[in-house]
């Protein structure tokens, strides 16, 4: 009887070891919440910045002013450019009157080519005034009131809240648990009761050494590979929120 029950005791252990190493198969990996960011430039000329309509944090519509250049310079330029098409329409009237074909067609020229160049340059102004082209909230202003903005240089960056996503770095091991556009699960400290759902939009074709800013649940440095959830559908889940998924 005595080993009947060492006999069954065993099978017992047995079991609870394999249940005990069946969850520490599992491993949380953790990312922060990143919306979609946007970054504003100027699409004139250099100019010096006039006024900025908003504050860092700021909710923005569409098609809300950001900022407006200054444009003192390039109304005079429009202010020229009208001049030399009312000097082009004047000599195209002298050129009708002259009866001579061919100085019509050159003053006629002149006169389009005055115009293209005056639209231009109200095209540039319209341009000095900064919209923004999407709903979002205001990241990271870069430049204040009288600095020189460059064509092309980063004014500012808008998050749009309606695209948000999470990269986590999982271990090698684990790979063989994700592909894409697959549904995984996330959970958040600040909604300890709840979980949300995510799709995976991409797994990274090459690894890399676990970034210093992401804590897994191994303590010792490892090749990981960044795979990126999209989670635009969970309203609840914030930029820069903490999410844990389990693999």
């Amino acid at each position: 009887m005595k080993r009947l029950v060492n006999i069954f005791l065993f099978i017992f252990m047995l079991a609870l070891t394999g249940c005990s190493s069946s969850d520490n198969d599992a491993n949380t990996y953790s990312g922060t919440v990143e919306g979609n960011k946007q970054f504003i430039q100027a699409e004139t000329t250099t100019a010096l910045v006039d006024s900025i309509h908003i504050d860092e944090g700021d909710h923005i519509s569409k098609n809300d002013s950001l900022l407006t250049l200054d444009t003192e310079k390039l109304d005079l330029k429009i202010a020229e450019a009208k001049y030399a098409i009312e000097i082009a329409e004047a000599q195209k009237t002298e050129a009708e009157a002259s009866g001579r074909e061919e100085l019509i067609q050159q003053a006629d020229g002149a006169v389009k080519q005055a115009k293209v160049k005056e639209e231009l340059l109200s095209l540039e102004k319209e341009r000095s005034n900064i919209k923004s082209p999407i709903r979002g909230r205001i990241q990271d202003v870069y430049i204040s009131e009288g600095e020189l903005a460059n064509a092309g240089e980063n004014l500012l960056s808008i998050i749009d809240p309606s695209i948000k996503e999470v990269i986590v770095y999982i271990a090698e091991k684990d790979l063989n648990k994700v592909e894409h556009n697959q549904t995984v699960e996330l959970t958040t400290n600040a909604y300890s009761d709840k979980t949300f759902t995510g799709k995976i939009k991409t797994i990274a074709t090459e690894a890399q050494f676990t970034p210093k800013n992401i804590q897994t649940e191994e303590e010792t440095a490892q090749r990981v590979f960044a795979v990126k959830i999209d989670i635009s559908a969970e309203n609840e889940l914030k930029p820069g929120m903490t999410v844990y998924v389990e693999l």
